[in-house]
């Protein structure tokens, strides 16, 4: 008798993957509207914070879709 878990994702790794996608397009629109209203003046940053920031955020939302797709690629190869 074999105590293995079974290999079939479970429909919490496909939410899993999925919301790590949705959440990197989150952040990647979040740096947009940073970068946007830096441009126009609505924030009160120094230009160098809003870029470092809206770059952080666009490597971040980078990362996770990048981690949601290899997630969905590996439950589809099981």
């Amino acid at each position: 008798m074999s105590i293995e878990k079974d290999t079939k994702p479970s429909g919490y790794d496909k939410l899993k993957a999925y919301r790590h996608i949705v959440m990197g397009i989150m952040y990647l629109c979040f740096a947009v509207v940073m970068f946007y209203l830096k441009q126009f003046g609505a924030i009160e940053l120094s230009a160098g914070v809003a870029y470092s920031l809206g770059g952080l955020l666009v490597v971040y939302g980078g990362f996770r879709i990048w981690r949601g797709i290899m997630d969905a690629k590996a439950m589809s190869g099981k």
